[in-house]
């Protein structure tokens, strides 16, 4: 008897199963994006005071130079590796009739990098990446002691980056 119910109720199922319709269906899309990618190249200036040029040892031809300000760039969904040069054209100090030339000197951490060629070159990854610089001064020699007194000492760093892609 315990047989026939069980059979009864696996044949029921399965007629049960069988007879099931799909009365309707439907999609979805999915929707998905990257975004573009951007650069970023922002330099700011974090130091504006004015510098001793005679009794500052920083700014000495063998300092490790005066920090100015720093640049940073950075990337977002770079689509490939791109190579970057930051390059800095200067002016030297002037007052008056009277030029001091100064050197740029880049701080990657605590290493100085004096910038002989007055470019930098760094390579961006794929992705996203972030690369930033301090920038100092230093004199590029020793003052010949004939430098009239002045308050008003001024130059200028420009700071540019390109890339060749």
């Amino acid at each position: 008897m315990k047989k026939i119910l069980v059979s009864m109720i696996i044949f029921g199922l399965v007629v049960s199963a069988l007879g099931a319709a799909v009365i309707n269906s439907g999609t979805l899309n999915v929707y998905g994006r990257i975004g573009t990618g951007t650069i970023s190249f922002t330099v700011t200036q974090t130091n504006t005071t004015r510098i001793d040029l005679a009794n500052t040892a920083a700014i000495q031809p063998t300092g490790d130079g005066v920090v100015l300000g720093d640049w940073e760039f950075s990337a977002v969904n770079q689509g490939s590796t791109v190579d970057y040069t930051v390059t800095y054209s200067t002016t030297p100090l002037t007052s008056g009739t009277t030029t001091i030339p100064f050197e740029v000197i880049e701080l990657n951490g605590t290493t100085v990098v004096p910038q002989t060629s007055n470019s930098t070159t760094f390579q961006a990854p794929i992705g996203s990446s972030t690369v930033e610089r301090n920038i100092a001064v230093r004199l590029s020699s020793t003052l010949s002691g004939s430098e009239p007194a002045a308050e008003n000492y001024n130059g200028l760093i420009t700071i540019e980056l390109t890339t060749s892609t």
